[in-house]
């Protein structure tokens, strides 16, 4: 199993890669499960674009596709998040 910060770093490099490839564009997300906690997962923030994602742009949802933590509004963004917490 990877860490947190191995996971975390590895979205980062998704997005770009993804992006790069033209799987994603400006509003395509990517999330990965939380390693060491199954009822959570990662996915960068609404406002940035998948090929400019940085390490402190990664946020922490719970499944109920609600930030964790968090004090930025996501509200807009509940059904994009909603469908990364389905899988």
């Amino acid at each position: 199993m990877i860490g947190v910060d191995k996971a975390l770093n590895e979205l980062v490099i998704a997005n770009r890669i993804l992006a790069n490839e033209n799987v994603v564009d400006a509003y395509g997300h990517v999330s990965v499960r939380h390693p060491k906690n199954p009822e959570r997962f990662f996915m960068a923030h609404m406002l940035a674009a998948p090929e400019l994602v940085e390490r402190a742009d990664i946020l922490e949802f719970g499944l109920n596709g609600e930030p964790v933590g968090d004090s930025r509004r996501q509200d807009r963004d509940r059904a994009k998040r909603q469908r990364h917490s389905d899988e």
